[in-house]
């Protein structure tokens, strides 16, 4: 899907859609209608011929369209469940890291805050371009080198040190979850399949015999219904792009409610 459909708001983009259906269904019964007319006739038995030739066609589209609004809503829900995993862990290392001695104690609690700054403020709006920045993980890795430098000097520094690292890579799962989701979209060979899909349904449509009033109705209905359908694969397409794109809420809440009130 082309970059600049991900800057288009929500409801200009849902419009557009719209229109584009109603379009599609003048254009066929203006245009294409009485060219595919001349080419294979118009009998009496041109319905039937219609019906008959279209109903494995309608099966497999409706099952590739229904299959890629699943897939695309798995992989926003996938996404933002990593994103919540990452600020929860996140926030158990914050609160957990109390029990280190200074100066590991005050230094990791500063890395930790600066990578949730960093994350929100600048990783983000990269996200919503379509990519991320390698300062997320030179801090992730500052934060690695800190814990790994500790000693534990007695068994329950022991236990705590290694809860810390087991919970780290927790965390750094997470995060890599997350920014799998910057490149995470249905290919372009399958949206080349929808579109080549619609157009044929559309030409379909307009072929039936029938009154026009009654097949612009009819058709514009079916049209639009497809366009909904083709705007929410489009909308849930990127889970971390577009006015639909999953936001740093938990990560933000984190930072407001724990992280704010130790800035010095």
């Amino acid at each position: 899907m082309p970059d600049f459909v991900y800057d288009i708001p929500l409801k200009e983009l849902a419009t557009y859609f719209a229109l584009a259906a109603v379009a599609s269904i003048v254009i066929g019964m203006l245009i294409i209608k009485p060219i595919m007319r001349l080419l294979i006739g118009a009998g009496p038995d041109l319905n039937e011929a219609i019906n008959y030739g279209t109903a494995g066609f309608n099966l497999f589209y409706g099952l590739l369209l229904g299959l890629l609004t699943v897939s695309a809503y798995q992989n926003n829900e996938r996404i933002a469940e990593a994103v919540l995993q990452e600020a929860t862990v996140l926030a158990a290392l914050y609160s957990d890291v109390n029990a280190y001695p200074e100066p590991t104690r005050s230094d990791t609690k500063t890395m930790i805050r600066d990578y949730v700054l960093f994350t929100l403020y600048k990783d983000w709006p990269a996200h919503a371009k379509g990519y991320y920045l390698d300062g997320g993980a030179n801090r992730v890795n500052a934060i690695r080198q800190k814990l790994g430098a500790f000693e534990p000097t007695t068994p329950g520094q022991e236990i705590l040190h290694a809860q810390m690292l087991s919970a780290f890579q927790e965390f750094t799962r997470a995060r890599q979850l997350r920014l799998n989701g910057v490149y995470t979209q249905i290919p372009n060979v399958l949206w080349y399949a929808v579109l080549v899909g619609a157009a044929i349904n559309i030409i379909l449509i307009v072929l039936l015999r029938m009154r026009p009033v009654r097949q612009f109705v009819l058709g514009t209905i079916t049209a639009f219904f497809l366009g909904v359908i083709l705007f929410v694969i489009v909308a849930l397409d990127d889970p971390l792009r577009g006015e639909a794109a999953i936001q740093p809420d938990p990560l933000r809440r984190l930072w407001d409610r724990v992280m704010i009130w130790d800035e010095p």
